[in-house]
């Protein structure tokens, strides 16, 4: 027990001991501070731009310089949950895809439930739902991997919810990315690193990337900003040691090969990566009050993960083939891109407006090789293209404010605009081959002779003709904004939108209220009350695939056919599902911000957020009932059947903590401190009930382990400590991040709890200055190596030690290097 402590301990240690050294110092640098209170943030009040300061919603603005600092966390998404500590990003250990796009979230909910915005302009989703979690939610939020860190000026994250302003999805908050407006200069960065040693596994997670940013003039005062960012990433490999046999007996004898296997095999893991991220930002103004403008990101990402080692003895290996089993390769080739175009203006009979139109499309093609199709025999191929995925989002907005003189100390800030957003998603299904039932029995003389192998390519990734969808809808949606100072000391703002969905989202009202009352220039209070909604994804309402899952049971792994079905088919009718609804929200948060010294900032802000109807993958529909209706459609081979379904209400608690600290030490040099906290707990307050398809076949929609995915799968707490050292050409940062307890909850029947405890992560940043313009950083992430506590169920197939769910992976430290250019 004591040594457990001891290891837990010793970051904060470390930092709280930096923390005390500096205490000492006298003057405070006031001027960083100030301007941090004093940026002028786009979101929280459509219409009128205000300050941090006077926000009546939570708000933080993280600027480029911080997000390029944040070492292996070389994506905006890992960048920013580094630096708030209500944000969270799922690092898996699991899965296939779910390594390549792993889910982030605010405040406890996932990422179906926060709104991404680029300049001010939805972001479109991803074609594939992020699936890295006990309990599958079936949304495509915005991939932050594929927006380059270089194009960013700032950040702005809203934690608090707006979809009476900006529409469905901003439940828990908006992140706001607002991309560089530099005229002329630029700046170069290489990045080179890699993981720590893993028992002798070779590949690491080596990493390089290159990332270059230009600013040029155009004429009038605009400008045109262009960034390039060239990442390679190999695997991290994190295999624990498979037990059991690998191959047949010989003559009644273990196979003398048992002896020398290798059985850390399994895969999974971080992927290999090879990604090409570009972005540009312009602005043209052509009369004093009109400026044209467009930006557009474009992203092409390969991702390959070996993952998931079948065994010779397996009835998936023809060991003609694979006579030592395999760990198929599944490649993942991603183009993503925005466009946006746009004009705005002021002082149009008293309105400034703000015309746009924005095209946004993820298109993702999923291949695999050292693979097979088990149904074929010797004949089959190794390599097949197993699906397509497309999505497509087409935006048009118009918004126009003013203000208005109502007889009050203050005018009235007066904000209204249109949107209508068109949406596609289309499946495609992919070789035949791979989908194929060819039929092969094992033949004399093999262990498992007249036995039917497998059917279809190994791999849960299976996309059959019948499993093609191809969707399309429309929104359209009108909102009004009000702002006003009511006096010197007190803002009151009011937003209500209406949007209407062609498909069965329907009609949606939604409203907000938001105050906030100065006491004092140092001390004010803020709160808000919304109402918000999310309409169902795209994929929830269509996606289906089949394919061949794996299921522990006992000392053996198995694979199984998995059929996932549209809630409007045939199969899922007759096992009780029904067309989705939106998800619906009330939210309420109360605040205080308060300034003692002006290099002292202090926020400290309450909320509490209601869903219902919330969306989820049933669990695992299967046994004898379920495979008489499987035999009625045609699926005699399936065993397991899921679909999506609105399956019950939640309620989210939490309080976030942010605290700025700033300290000049004369020819010492500055420090700058930031402490940030979270706590979160989420319950579940209503369960749906079980539909009568199920009562009557005695079957429930949902195991314990899923629902233990709203409730535990998120950290309750989070900490954030960071200290940064500046003097002369030198600073030196270091941040401690502790993430409290998570738990995996069994399933209902026979399930074993699993908790993995709280963990302390370090890093630090040692940089120097070499000239005005050369800059070099050594740094390390998670420096102390710390892993999350083992399983304390062993896993025979060897997947990993360490839990999938834990909060910051189970990857240990990464050392890396870093060149700035300035030009």
């Amino acid at each position: 027990m004591q040594a457990k402590f001891s290891t837990v301990s010793t970051p904060a240690l470390l930092t709280l001991a930096g923390l005390c050294c500096a205490s000492g110092a006298q003057a405070a640098d006031q001027q960083e501070q100030a301007v941090q209170l004093q940026t002028v943030v786009s979101v929280g009040n459509r219409g009128v731009e205000r300050t941090v300061a006077e926000s009546a919603v939570p708000i933080d603005v993280i600027g480029g310089q911080d997000l390029e600092k944040q070492g292996a966390s070389v994506s905006l998404r890992d960048a920013l949950a580094n630096l708030l500590p209500s944000f969270n990003v799922a690092k898996v250990t699991g899965g296939a895809y779910s390594n390549v796009a792993r889910a982030a979230g605010l405040r406890g909910l996932g990422g179906g439930y926060v709104l991404v915005l680029v300049n001010g302009k939805r972001r479109h989703g991803g074609s594939v739902a992020s699936e890295n979690s006990v309990l599958v939610e079936g949304w495509n939020p915005a991939d932050l991997e594929l927006i380059p860190v270089a194009a960013v000026d700032r950040v702005e994250v809203l934690r608090d919810g707006a979809a009476a302003q900006y529409g469905s999805d901003a439940i828990a908050g908006v992140i706001n990315i607002i991309l560089k407006k530099d005229s002329s200069g630029g700046s170069a960065t290489t990045l080179v690193g890699r993981r720590s040693g893993y028992h002798g596994v070779g590949s690491n997670g080596e990493t390089y990337q290159q990332s270059i940013n230009k600013g040029f003039e155009l004429p009038n005062g605009g400008f045109f900003n262009f960034t390039l960012d060239a990442k390679n990433q190999d695997s991290t490999k994190r295999s624990a040691e498979a037990t059991g046999s690998f191959y047949y007996p010989v003559n009644g004898q273990p196979d003398p090969r048992e002896t020398t296997v290798e059985r850390r095999n399994y895969g999974g893991g971080l992927p290999e990566i090879e990604q090409y991220n570009l972005a540009y930002n312009a602005e043209l103004p052509i009369t004093d009050d009109t400026t044209l403008y467009s930006f557009s990101t474009l992203g092409k990402q390969d991702a390959l993960v070996s993952i998931g080692f079948r065994r010779p003895n397996s009835n998936t290996i023809i060991n003609e083939l694979y006579p030592d089993g395999i760990a198929p390769n599944f490649t993942f080739e991603s183009l993503d891109y925005q466009a946006v175009f746009g004009a705005r203006g002021k002082d149009v009979a008293g309105w400034d407006w703000d015309l746009s139109t924005s095209y946004g499309r993820n298109r993702q093609k999923q291949l695999t090789d050292n693979n097979l199709n088990p149904s074929l025999g010797t004949s089959s191929p190794t390599d097949f293209w197993l699906q397509t995925n497309t999505f497509d989002q087409w935006t048009t907005n118009l918004d126009l404010n003013r203000t208005l003189d109502i007889g009050l100390s203050n005018p009235l800030t007066f904000a209204t605009g249109l949107e209508h957003r068109f949406e596609h998603y289309r499946t495609e299904s992919g070789d035949p081959d791979s989908y194929a039932s060819g039929g092969y029995r094992y033949p004399a003389g093999h262990p498992r002779a007249g036995q039917q192998a497998a059917i279809g390519a190994l791999g849960n990734y299976l996309l059959l003709p019948e499993d093609e969808v191809n969707l399309r809808r429309s929104n359209t949606a009108a909102y009004v904004d009000f702002g006003l100072d009511v006096t010197d000391k007190w803002f009151v703002g009011a937003a209500g939108r209406f949007e209407h969905y062609t498909d069965s989202s329907g009609n949606t009202w939604t409203g907000k209220l938001s105050t906030r009352y100065a006491f004092t220039p140092e001390l004010a209070a803020r709160g808000a009350l919304s109402s918000g909604f999310v309409a169902p994804s795209m994929i929830q309402q269509g996606y289906a695939k089949t394919g061949l899952g794996r299921r522990t049971i006992g000392n053996e792994t198995r694979d199984i056919m998995i059929k996932r079905v549209q809630p409007d088919s045939a199969i899922g009718r007759a096992l009780g599902a029904e067309d989705l609804e939106p998800v619906r929200s009330q939210s309420l948060s109360a605040g205080l911000t308060w300034n003692p010294l002006k290099n002292l900032n202090v926020s400290l802000d309450a909320y509490l957020i209601d869903l219902q109807d919330r969306i989820a993958l049933v669990s695992p529909l299967q046994g004898a009932a379920v495979d008489g209706i499987l035999a009625t459609y045609g699926f005699s081979h399936v065993q397991q059947v899921q679909y999506y379904a609105n399956a019950f209400d939640t309620r989210t608690r939490g309080v976030d903590l942010v605290v700025d600290y700033t300290q000049h030490l004369g020819e010492f040099g500055r420090l700058r401190y930031n402490l940030g906290a979270n706590w979160n707990k989420a319950t579940i307050t209503d369960q749906k009930d079980n539909p009568a398809q199920l009562q009557s076949l005695g079957l429930s929609r949902f195991e314990r382990s899923g629902l233990g995915g709203i409730t535990d799968l998120t950290p309750k707490t989070k900490f954030l400590l960071g200290v940064n050292w500046q003097r002369g050409d030198w600073d030196v940062g270091l941040r401690t991040t502790r993430y409290g307890e998570v738990k995996r909850l069994g399933d209902t029947n026979g399930g074993v709890d699993e908790r993995f405890g709280a963990k302390w992560i370090t890093d630090i940043d040692v940089g120097y200055q070499i000239t005005d313009n050369v800059k070099v950083s050594l740094g390390a992430d998670n420096v102390f190596n710390v892993y999350p506590d083992k399983h304390t169920v062993t896993d025979v197939s060897g997947a990993s030690y360490y839990s999938s769910i834990s909060p910051f992976g189970s990857y240990g430290a990464f050392y890396y290097g870093r060149l700035n250019i300035d030009f």
